[in-house]
């Protein structure tokens, strides 16, 4: 045989042999680094010892620290952070919830909380803070709240903590938003007292110092707002008052009551 040839075959021998060795030597850590790890996810070197939150105004530490309890003692490796902010996030208040590790010992709590805006008035008398997109708080008694407008709602309602309200009381919503917190119209001659839901979804708008606005279904509410809001001005320009502003039938038909 050719020595060429024969050195050929021993260097790819050799070449295969170093390869062999390279992936033992690979796998050999990889077992190495998967016992080290399976070993202090076991062990306590990273069990949790302190928690800490974000400070808030409505969560208490109570009911931070009752959720976190089960995290105590447990290595950091091995605890599900997703179990605990879905733990948090069934708190009336809390509107997002992030767990982070800190090694070695510390499980760090970022909470945002939700800012009622309005107070919903039941059919029992029972009045609960709620947000802008519907989601019920929890109950309160006068004075608390009592800066916030009033949603008055006729029809059977038994309000939870963390649920979010009828679909009818939601769009009903949009009208503080709308007429905000400056008045109605642009002099803020009238503020936004309270507003009544039907049972059947229709909306009347009560403001102090201005007419009663009957908007009837919460649908184009903007734009009744604006309607209402024109009719207001003309209104006050010709040192008129008005009872009450009936937007039921728009845009096919718009009543005026003028005291």
């Amino acid at each position: 045989m050719d020595e060429r040839i024969r050195d050929r075959r021993r260097s790819v021998s050799r070449q295969r042999g170093r390869q062999r060795a390279g992936l033992v030597f690979v796998a050999v850590l990889l077992l190495a680094a998967v016992g080290a790890f399976l070993w202090l996810r076991s062990s306590d070197v990273f069990a949790v010892k302190r928690v800490t939150a974000t400070v808030t105004q409505h969560v208490s530490d109570e009911q931070i620290a009752g959720l976190a309890s089960g995290a105590l003692g447990k290595s950091l490796l091995s605890l599900s952070t997703g179990a605990l902010e879905e733990g948090l996030l069934d708190l009336p208040y809390v509107r997002s919830a992030e767990v982070y590790r800190r090694f070695p010992d510390t499980l760090d709590i970022r909470l945002v909380e939700y800012e009622p805006v309005a107070r919903l008035k039941v059919q029992d008398g029972g009045v609960w803070l709620i947000t802008g997109d519907g989601r019920i708080l929890e109950k309160v008694t006068p004075p608390r709240g009592a800066g916030l407008p009033l949603i008055i709602y006729r029809g059977a309602l038994a309000p939870a903590a963390g649920e979010t309200a009828p679909a009818m009381i939601v769009e009903a919503l949009a009208v503080v938003a709308l007429v905000g917190a400056d008045g109605f119209p642009e002099d803020g001659s009238a503020v936004l007292h309270h507003i009544v839901v039907s049972a059947g979804g229709t909306v009347v708008v009560s403001l102090k110092g201005g007419p009663e606005l009957r908007l009837g279904d919460p649908t184009n509410l903007e734009y009744k707002l604006r309607v209402a809001k024109g009719i207001m001005e003309q209104y006050l320009r010709d040192g008129k008052q008005i009872d009450y502003i009936d937007l039921t039938t728009m845009p096919e038909r718009v009543a005026v009551k003028a005291g």
